[in-house]
C-alpha cells in the first residue's frame, strides 16, 4: 500500500443519474408490456456503493423539477448519500432501456438522454468551491464531459481546483461510442490525466484512446509495459486499475482484476460466476478499489476486494452494488457458502 494522504475521507461524485427501464424476465423490449425501474449512473453507482460500505459520501448532479427528480433524491438519500447540493432546474431525467440478454442473445442498451437536465446545465450553476467543501476524494468519469461542452469545461475546472486544494481525484475512462468520438475522448483524457491520482484505464483505453502502440507481448506483460509508460508520462498517478473479462457465455463470465502502483502489477484471483445483471459491474470494481485505498489495504487485498465486489454485483438486479463490505470479505476469506446461518 502506497503512503497516500487524504485531506479528508469524504468522497464526492459528479455526473448524470438516469432512469433505467428493463423488461422483466429477460424479455425483449418488443415483447414487454411493463418495465422495472431503477435510478443510476456511472459515477452515482460508485458513490452509492461506497456509502453502502460505510464511507461518507456526497453526490452532485442536476435533476428535473418534477416527481422523477424527487424520486432520485429520495433513492440516493436511502443509500445514505449526501444529495443536499443537487441542482434542480429545467430539463428531463435521461432514460435508458436495458434489454437483458440470455443464452446466445447479448444484453442491449438504448439511450434516450437528449435534453436531460444535466446535459443542458451551464457550468455557472455549480459552485465548485462549495461542492468541494470538506471533500478529500472526487470521483469522475468520461461519461460526463461527453454530454456537453459546458460539462467538459466544468470537469476540467473541477480537477484543476482539486489540485489547488490538495483533493485527490479518481477518474474512470468509461468510453461510450454513442456519446462522442475517440478523438474527442483522447483530447479530454489527455487534458485531465495530469490531475488524476487514481485512473481506471484498461488496455483498450490505452491503445484506442491514448494511441499507445500495440506490441506483441502477452496480456499481463503488455499491461505492465503500458502502465509503466503511462506513469512515466503522468507521474502524478498513484494507482491505475482495470479488469479482464472472459465471456464463457452471456450468462457466465470469468473476471480478473489488475492494479498497478507505479512499480508492480498486482492481480486478483480469477472469479467465474453466473450473471443476473452485468450492468454496473465496472462501477462495482471501481468502488471496491477505492474502498481498499481509502481503508489502506495492502495492494494484493485492494485488487482482490475490487474484483470480488464486481463479481458479486453480477448477482444483483439493477446497476448499484448493494453488497456490503462484510459479505465481500467473507467470500474472499472463506469462499462460497451454500447457506449462511
Amino acid at each position: 500500500m502506497r503512503n497516500i494522504q487524504f485531506k479528508s475521507k469524504k468522497v464526492l461524485g459528479f455526473g448524470e443519474i438516469m432512469l433505467r427501464l428493463t423488461p422483466p424476465n429477460n424479455q425483449k423490449i418488443i415483447q414487454a408490456n411493463s418495465f422495472e425501474a431503477v435510478y443510476s449512473g456511472g459515477e452515482a453507482n460508485v458513490i452509492a456503493s461506497l456509502a453502502i460500505m460505510g464511507h461518507d459520501t456526497k453526490f452532485i448532479t442536476k435533476l428535473p423539477n418534477n416527481y422523477l427528480g424527487e424520486k432520485v433524491i429520495s433513492k440516493f438519500r436511502g443509500y445514505n448519500v449526501d444529495v443536499n447540493d443537487v441542482v434542480i432546474g429545467e430539463g428531463r431525467l435521461g432514460v435508458y432501456y436495458s434489454e437483458i440478454g440470455h443464452g446466445l442473445r447479448s444484453t442491449e442498451v438504448i439511450y434516450d438522454r437528449k435534453y436531460s437536465a444535466i446535459s443542458m446545465a451551464k457550468k455557472e450553476e455549480f459552485d465548485i468551491k462549495k461542492m468541494l467543501k470538506d471533500v478529500g476524494l472526487v470521483h469522475l468519469s468520461g461519461i460526463t464531459p461527453a454530454l456537453s461542452n459546458n460539462l467538459k469545461e466544468l470537469i476540467i475546472d473541477i480537477v484543476k481546483e482539486c489540485r489547488r486544494q490538495g483533493i485527490l481525484v479518481s477518474y474512470d475512462s468509461n468510453y461510450r461510442s454513442k456519446l462522442w468520438s475517440i478523438d474527442e475522448a483522447k483530447e479530454v483524457l489527455e487534458e485531465i490525466l495530469p490531475y488524476i491520482d487514481f485512473a481506471f484505464l484498461g488496455q483498450l483505453d490505452m491503445e484506442n484512446i491514448l494511441k499507445f502502440e500495440d506490441n506483441n507481448l502477452g496480456v499481463e506483460e503488455k499491461l505492465q509495459y503500458n502502465y509503466e509508460k503511462l506513469f512515466k508520462k503522468y507521474p502524478n498517478l498513484k494507482y491505475v486499475a482495470c479488469t479482464k473479462r472472459i465471456v464463457n457465455s452471456i450468462n457466465n463470465n470469468t473476471l480478473q482484476g489488475y492494479l498497478f502502483d507505479g512499480n508492480q502489477l498486482f492481480k486478483s484471483n480469477k472469479h467465474t460466476f453466473d450473471i443476473l445483471d452485468r450492468v454496473g459491474g465496472g462501477d462495482a470494481f471501481t468502488a471496491g478499489i477505492l474502498h481498499g485505498i481509502l481503508n489502506e489495504m495492502k495492494n494484493e487485498r485492494i485488487v482482490e476486494f475490487g474484483t470480488c465486489a464486481s463479481a458479486l454485483k453480477h448477482s444483483i438486479i439493477g446497476d448499484i452494488n448493494i453488497i456490503d463490505e462484510d459479505t465481500i470479505n467473507s467470500v474472499i476469506d472463506n469462499g462460497l457458502c451454500n447457506v449462511k446461518r
